[in-house]
């Protein structure tokens, strides 16, 4: 009998993070999903860019503040669909074809709603929003109506991150690199067209964004839709019962909330910089564009960390699990090191990559410098967050950020902001200081971990939170407090 050919993103196929040589697995999971990032940062990047060529600090500025607002946003949406990525690869460990299937629906329906809650509350709170950043006079024309038409193409960011979030939970990486490439490549047509030719500045680039991540959606959809898996979705699966959606909230609404305190921080962070001048916040926004891309390594090993984590438990493999997460850290240790000597040695070079203006330029990477030691600590952090949330423990990860945010990011960043003399260098260290407190929380729980023999028993765990409650049997009841 002639065996049917079968897609690269069944699951079946795609069990190199549970079989095989697992730093091989991880860099093979992590390189597609740091090139999606890379491009995703880079489309991002490229309306800071050309608006920059043609206007400009307070165009450059009200581009920059508008995008770190709506990425807050997202943000919390990204926090949440990590409950559908470990929902899924729970799944996907098991060879459960169709706990898979049932995941991917409530992932899709969950996504789905709140997109359709969510949009008319920030198109409609743009004013708002804008106002509470202490947006600088001349920038905030500009930057209401950057936000505004970013805002309204909301629901086609959030499709994207939910159609990406459920392609890694399978364990692939690679097929979100297309249609972010998709959405990079119509954005930089089209800023062209509008910034640079018709000579509409943060408008132009805001009317380019959406478009790209309407056609990157669709696109996306696409792809799903015609994809060849070993499970088959059913109509029924976009109607879940409450149980499979609270599983997704479980364990993504910690996370979500954790995501929210930290670009809380960052806004926070931006309307105290805003004070000091419209050069300091433009350069502020430059920097932070640039350390969207020096964070993708840590960024990616930590999502490939979780994704292996949740697969290998569902295969019963705890051991492996944490193999992934020792494995990550280093890799993402390696990285820190080398960007955090590039910006000791060339900070400027860097931050002029995305603004030709000299005082912008010298201004990020004022910033930069200081801020690089958290290109170092981010390596511990993130894989921590992927290991933790992999298990379900995402509560760990709201309980670091919070305390990190609120006792040492947001008070340190205003504290180094007050003297007179204060330059965007005091202000970045308050990020690694913060991220200091999160890996002395995440080690401290890891330790506790280790002593009370709990590591053994992440896959019952996972058992208990994400198989139906029909498949349990009595002698599985007793190990829901394992987390």
């Amino acid at each position: 009998m002639k065996k049917e050919p079968t897609s690269p993103t069944s699951p079946v196929d795609e069990r190199y993070l549970i079989e095989g040589p697992l730093a091989r697995g991880l860099w093979r999971f992590a390189f597609p999903f740091m090139l999606a990032f890379l491009l995703q940062a880079l489309y991002g990047a490229v309306d800071l860019f050309v608006v920059g060529l043609s206007g400009d600090a307070a165009a450059v500025s009200a581009v920059s503040i508008g995008a770190q607002t709506l990425h807050a946003l997202i943000g919390v949406v990204v926090g949440f669909s990590v409950g559908g990525v470990v929902y899924i690869g729970y799944n996907v460990g098991a060879n459960d074809n169709d706990g898979v299937s049932r995941a991917i629906g409530a992932t899709s329906t969950l996504f789905g709603v709140a997109a359709l809650i969510l949009t008319p509350l920030i198109v409609f709170g743009t004013n708002f929003l804008v106002d509470a950043m202490r947006t600088p006079p001349e920038a905030i024309d500009f930057a209401r109506q950057y936000f505004f038409v970013c805002a309204c193409g909301f629901p086609f960011v959030v499709g994207c991150n939910v159609v990406a979030a459920i392609y890694r939970g399978l364990g692939d990486s690679r097929t979100p690199v297309l249609f972010v490439a998709v959405a990079c490549a119509v954005n930089i047509v089209a800023d062209l067209i509008l910034v640079l030719g018709f000579q509409l500045g943060p408008f132009g680039a805001a009317v380019a964004t959406v478009g790209a991540q309407a056609v990157s959606f669709f696109y996306a959809v696409w792809l799903l839709k015609n994809g060849r898996f070993s499970f088959k979705l059913r109509f029924s699966d976009f109607f879940p019962k409450f149980d499979a959606i609270s599983r997704i909230v479980k364990v993504g609404s910690p996370l979500a909330l954790q995501d929210a305190l930290v670009n809380v921080s960052f806004l926070i962070i931006l309307a105290i910089v805003n004070e000091m001048g419209v050069a300091a916040s433009a350069g502020l926004g430059v920097a932070e564009r640039a350390i969207g891309f020096l964070m993708l390594p840590a960024a990616s090993f930590g999502t490939a960390v979780a994704t292996a984590t949740a697969q290998n438990l569902g295969a019963a493999l705890p051991k492996r699990a944490l193999s992934s997460f020792l494995y990550g850290t280093g890799f993402s240790l390696a990285f820190g090191l080398v960007f955090w000597t590039i910006c000791q040695i060339c900070p400027e070079a860097v931050a002029r990559i995305f603004a030709d203006d000299v005082e912008i330029a010298r201004q990020g990477a004022l910033y930069l410098r200081s801020f690089a030691l958290d290109y170092i600590c981010v390596a511990f952090v993130f894989n921590f967050n992927g290991y933790f949330c992999g298990c379900g423990k995402t509560l760990v990860a709201l309980a670091h950020g919070s305390l990190a945010t609120l006792a040492a990011r947001i008070p340190l960043s205003y504290l180094f902001s007050r003297p007179e003399d204060a330059t965007l260098y005091e202000v970045g260290f308050a990020a690694p200081l913060a991220s200091v407190v999160s890996i002395v929380v995440c080690v401290g729980y890891f330790a506790w971990l280790r002593r009370a023999d709990r590591l053994e028993r992440d896959a019952a765990f996972q058992q208990d939170n994400f198989r139906p409650e029909k498949e349990k049997t009595p002698s599985e009841t007793p190990l829901a407090d394992a987390s």
